[in-house]
């Protein structure tokens, strides 16, 4: 069996073994009102979120943030940072109106990195 090291191409503690996993947040003043509803603020992000990437984990909404687990989001979308790409779109399309989206890269402990 191999060894994995940082030299041969392994896998260092806080790394991911699959595809470009990311977490990715929302605050947006009423993405968790009704989240279970059709078309509320939380659908409506999840489906804007799920137009760049592929969705694994879809987290429960509360106070004002949403996160989501998600695979292959790209860095940018023709030249306009996935951010800004994401908070334009949020922008126009929650009714809650400003949304703030973050992408984390990974966890550390008990937060978000």
């Amino acid at each position: 069996m191999p060894v994995f090291t940082r030299t041969n191409g392994g896998v260092a503690p806080g790394e991911f073994i699959s595809r470009d996993i990311k977490f990715v947040k929302c605050t947006s003043n009423a993405i968790a009102t009704s989240a279970t509803a059709v078309n509320s603020d939380h659908e409506i992000a999840t489906r804007i979120l799920s137009q760049y990437a592929t969705i694994t984990i879809v987290g429960t909404p509360a106070s004002d943030n949403a996160i989501w687990a998600v695979e292959g989001l790209p860095t940018d979308v023709a030249g306009t940072a996935i951010v800004s790409q994401l908070n334009t779109e949020g922008n126009a399309a929650l009714a809650s109106g400003a949304t703030v989206w973050v992408v984390y890269d990974g966890i550390s402990g008990t937060s978000f990195a």
